[in-house]
């Protein structure tokens, strides 16, 4: 038998004993009255102590419940509110692009893919022929040219970018005039070539398309020039390098313009 089972029998005949003295004598001395009380006491304590124990516990869980619950309803409301944020941004990027380049916005497209190596030759967007894409699509950003579309499939497209050396723009200097071609040219800058000036060129202009080849808006800035090489005395049309508007390896997103 175990120590606790004979304790338990011993307080029960004490109590027992108790009752048994009551019913004789009326009242039962102190010192037999102490006696009894002590064990009591004791087993009245140790039951409180172990309810409080177990409410604790189950306290406890319930609260870590709680707390998982709204750390996952906090997480969710991070990300609808990223998801708020990154469409904010994509609206601002269509207002800009109507606002400074075209009202023929057809769709954003996000940057899935493109070429390996130091020129960034060939984006591919996650959107295509079920998103109304077609090839000869100019393709922007705020910031200004990105390329042209020249390839599409069901959900996909491939835009070649202005770095490309089989791309041909023409453009023409801000403010200053004048028409040229522009290609693509190594160390992903731009030259543009017989350019034909009515005001000189000089380092910081800014270029631009033209109406030169009708497939892109016009006034739509390609980039910066970056050097204008020195005249062959007998050409009357100027070469210059240009460094482009947008940094092309870095784009998430692009917007779509109508072919013109």
């Amino acid at each position: 038998m175990s120590s606790l089972l004979r304790a338990w029998y011993a307080f029960l005949a004490l109590g027992l004993v108790t009752i048994a003295l009551m019913a004789v004598v009326g009242r039962v001395p102190f010192e037999y009255s102490a006696a009894v009380a002590l064990p009591h006491d004791l087993l009245h304590r140790a039951g409180t102590n172990l309810r409080l124990t177990v409410d604790s516990v189950v306290d406890r869980r319930d609260l870590r419940a709680e707390v998982e619950r709204l750390e996952d309803e906090l997480a969710a409301a991070r990300q609808e509110a990223r998801f708020l944020e990154l469409e904010v941004q994509r609206l601002e990027q269509v207002l800009e692009v109507r606002r400074s380049q075209s009202p023929g916005v057809v769709t954003t497209a996000p940057v899935v893919g493109g070429t390996v190596g130091a020129e960034l030759a060939r984006l591919i967007v996650g959107r295509g022929a079920e998103d109304g894409v077609m090839v000869n699509m100019p393709v922007t950003v705020p910031a200004g040219l990105v390329g042209i579309v020249t390839d599409v499939g069901p959900t996909s497209a491939v835009v070649r970018t202005v770095v490309d050396p089989q791309s041909r723009v023409g453009v023409t200097v801000r403010g200053k005039g004048g028409q040229g071609v522009l290609v693509g040219d190594v160390a992903d800058r731009l030259r543009v070539t017989g350019f034909l000036e009515v005001t000189p060129v000089e380092v910081g202009d800014l270029v631009e398309t033209s109406s030169r080849g009708g497939l892109f808006p016009l006034g739509v800035l390609v980039g910066v020039v970056e050097e204008v090489l020195p005249p062959d005395p007998n050409e009357l049309r100027r070469t210059f390098i240009v460094r482009p508007a947008v940094e092309l390896a870095t784009l998430r997103e692009v917007v779509l313009l109508a072919p013109q």
